[in-house]
């Protein structure tokens, strides 16, 4: 399994930052057909083949991803990307 970690700077506070990602996350989680549990510090998404946890503070968002081999090599550029792209997004 491949893990990754990205790190999303915001300056929203940790609360409105928070709240911003959860609707991105639930987006996500049903695309990719994945169950998403809450955590003191931020959310924790699994599904087959997939384990991500996000951490929410004042300052950044950090998303770590692990993925299985072959979703990694079938999916890992495109989940890469349309993180890339939602999570600023989202923060914006």
């Amino acid at each position: 399994m491949g893990k990754k970690t990205y790190r999303y700077p915001h300056a929203l506070g940790r609360d409105e930052a928070l709240k911003r990602a959860l609707p991105m996350a639930d987006n996500l989680a049903r695309k990719y057909m994945m169950k998403r549990e809450d955590t003191p510090e931020g959310f924790h998404m699994t599904g087959k083949g997939a384990e991500t946890w996000v951490v929410v503070t004042d300052e950044a968002i950090e998303v770590t991803m692990e993925l299985s081999f072959l979703i990694e090599k079938l999916a890992g550029a495109q989940i890469e990307s349309e993180l890339n792209y939602k999570v600023p997004k989202a923060l914006a």
